[in-house]
């Protein structure tokens, strides 16, 4: 192993490390802002046809490997008339697959709040959306935020595969150094220690705002009394 040659490489990866930064976030907010309000829907015990769609995309979603999905993007997107840079492209494939992986934890989230919550909101006179947006949501929120540090670093690891349709992200560009090189061990051991970098900052970050959800919570009903 040659751990100088590791070293020397570290810049030449900066880039691509930057881009995969990019895409696993870029990808995980999009995916929150479709994924977490159609689970708290989704929590409704409702089965009509809406529930049905959303049940049929999570079974799609999870059912598929995420190279498939990127397959998928990547020759369908054209024929539909739209193309995009294969960042972009890159961007929709993850957005598809967290999403559908984010209605599940919004789901269980809010299915985990006791009843007795719902009845609360209901004697105060507060109508459903309502207690759904003052009291259940908030409540759910911290339980949701571990599944969602865990779809995080899985999204990170994910963005890898984009390799595949030519985006330069932390994996494409270890290969092309790795072509240059012929330095294949040294080249994963560094983007080894990338990734776990970037997928330990995430987990410390989630971390952090559990507490501080957590906290905020504790302080609200100690107000309350």
């Amino acid at each position: 192993m040659d751990f100088g040659f590791i070293i020397e490489a570290m810049p030449r990866l900066l880039p691509g490390l930057w881009l995969t930064v990019q895409l696993s976030l870029v990808g995980l907010a999009i995916a929150a802002l479709i994924g977490l309000p159609l689970g708290v829907i989704r929590s409704e015990r409702d089965r009509g046809i809406f529930a049905i769609v959303i049940d049929t995309y999570v079974f799609v979603v999870r059912g598929t490997p995420i190279l498939v999905q990127v397959y998928a993007a990547f020759f369908l997107l054209p024929m539909t008339g739209l193309r995009l840079d294969p960042f972009w492209i890159g961007i929709v494939a993850l957005v598809f697959n967290s999403a559908g992986y984010q209605v599940e934890i919004a789901r269980a989230a809010m299915r985990s709040i006791p009843r007795d919550q719902w009845e609360g909101a209901a004697a105060l006179g507060l109508k459903r959306w309502r207690a759904l947006q003052l009291v259940i949501v908030p409540q759910a929120l911290p339980r949701m935020l571990p599944a969602l540090a865990n779809e995080a670093s899985n999204l990170v690891k994910a963005s890898s595969v984009l390799s595949v349709i030519a985006v330069f992200e932390l994996h494409k560009s270890a290969n092309a150094i790795i072509s240059q090189s012929f330095k294949f061990l040294e080249m994963l051991a560094a983007q080894a220690v990338l990734y776990v970098a970037f997928v330990l900052a995430l987990t410390q970050l989630a971390v952090w705002l559990e507490r501080r959800s957590t906290g905020r919570i504790s302080h609200d009903a100690q107000s309350v009394r």
